[in-house]
């Protein structure tokens, strides 16, 4: 159900004003406030309203506007309060004027201007980390630079997940692009902080070069080899180089095991403690600020929908795991990981 242009939504707080982008199972629209105050909202897309299991679908998805509350962060895209429409659950978010590294001008950038980039969406990172979660999707498309700043802030936390969450389901072909390490291939594989390492890591490779490296699944699977960077770019320095090919090696016990490690091996000084928000600086709706308890009993509404559906019992008895506790990293080999593709 795409709503057209013009739509009113919360009895006229909010005006759409253009489709901006979809996913798999979200479409984001360009809205403005009764304050001609522009903002994004994003809701469940056609595809996703009609599958049997969208109540669990809602359930995730209002799951993300908590996970992204949690990440105050200046390089993190700010969510407010969600809220129903239709019997449709949508996540207001901060409207970024700007692009995605995708659409820069420069297509191969030099390293002065590409390692602050990367520095910041680290710091994101370890925000998102620190609370127990994984991004799981860091690549150019999903990093914004603000319109006349040298800024970046990290957008659609859709693929967010907790560390300790049993994965079900994977998207190979979303995932074969270069930028997903070999762990996020299988379902039984573990994941960890330098799952986000890896991906940040390849972030960089293509904005040094203005190529994707070689995807882990080739490699994985057909000992496809991966090019060193500076073979396509000779100003690469050395250290660089070698940082990037550390956060891109295929196992991810090889990795860095933090941002702030790979960090370091970049060069690049790490902030020593989270950069926070002041929430009381900017209300998560306007002159508004979040109501927790209607939150929290929307999520448990959700939740009651979802007792009647006995696989959504049943795997969530099986659940057990404290999401502050990170795994060990660990890789399937080559032909497991061609049984778990989807």
């Amino acid at each position: 159900m795409v709503w057209s242009t013009g739509k009113l939504l919360q009895n006229g707080r909010y005006t759409l004003q253009a489709v901006i982008g979809q996913g798999r199972f979200g479409i984001t629209y360009l809205a403005e406030t009764r304050d001609k105050n522009r903002l994004v909202i994003k809701t469940p897309n056609d595809e996703a309203l009609n599958r049997a299991d969208f109540e669990r679908l809602q359930r995730v998805f209002v799951k993300e506007a908590f996970k992204l509350a949690k990440c105050k962060h200046p390089h993190i895209v700010q969510a407010y309060e969600p809220f129903q429409e239709e019997g449709v659950w949508c996540i207001p978010m901060e409207y970024i004027d700007g692009v995605t590294l995708v659409r820069l001008k420069q297509k191969v950038l030099p390293e002065a201007e590409a390692l602050p980039y990367i520095q910041q969406i680290g710091e994101a990172l370890r925000e998102v980390h620190r609370n127990g979660f994984l991004h799981g999707d860091v690549r150019p498309a999903n990093i914004m630079v603000r319109a006349g700043r040298a800024e970046a802030v990290l957008i659609d936390f859709g693929f967010a997940r907790e560390f300790d969450h049993d994965l079900t389901v994977t998207r190979t072909k979303e995932l074969a692009t270069g930028f997903a390490p070999i762990e996020l291939y299988s379902r039984q594989a573990e994941r960890g902080p330098y799952t986000d390492v890896y991906s940040l890591a390849a972030t960089l490779y293509i904005l040094l070069t203005g190529e994707k490296p070689t995807s882990a699944a080739d490699r994985g699977a057909y000992n496809a080899q991966l090019i060193a960077p500076k073979k396509h770019n000779l100003l690469i320095s050395d250290a660089v180089n070698k940082a990037i090919l550390r956060g891109l090696k295929l196992k991810g016990e090889d990795r860095p095991q933090s941002v702030e490690e790979w960090l370091v091996n970049l060069g690049v000084k790490a902030e020593q403690s989270p950069i926070t928000v002041d929430p009381s600086s900017k209300p998560l709706v306007p002159g508004r600020q979040w109501d927790w308890h209607l939150f929290w009993a929307a999520v448990a509404a959700i939740g009651a929908l979802l007792a009647v559906v006995p696989s959504f019992l049943g795997a969530m008895n099986n659940r057990h795991h404290s999401p502050q506790a990170f795994p060990s990293p660990s890789t399937p080999n080559a032909p497991e990981l061609l049984r778990n593709h989807r």
